[in-house]
């Protein structure tokens, strides 16, 4: 099996948590109720609404949201990548 370059799928998919996140504020901003309740209906009928937060939306706080979510995803994705090397060749 090949290896993956550990860089690139943390960097995948960093980029790609940051941009779900960018698409999931947009969709709160646009659709507030409807997005709680897409949300609530993927975890099985999870009633949402308790948690909705009363604060607005601005724009450092959804940078911020973006921008820790896309770094998490890459450390996600460092980790996967090594973890998945390690077991598919049998060494790092």
């Amino acid at each position: 099996m090949d290896k993956l370059s550990v860089l690139s799928v943390g960097i995948a998919l960093g980029v790609t948590s940051a941009l779900m996140s960018m698409l999931c504020a947009l969709a709160v901003a646009i659709w507030p109720e409807a997005t709680l309740d897409f949300f609530g209906a993927i975890m099985h009928g999870l009633d949402l609404s308790a948690v909705r937060s009363t604060v607005p939306m601005s724009p450092g706080r959804v940078l911020y949201g973006v921008l820790g979510l896309g770094i998490v995803g890459l450390l996600a994705g460092v980790v996967y990548a090594s973890i998945y090397n390690v077991v598919a060749t049998g060494r790092r």
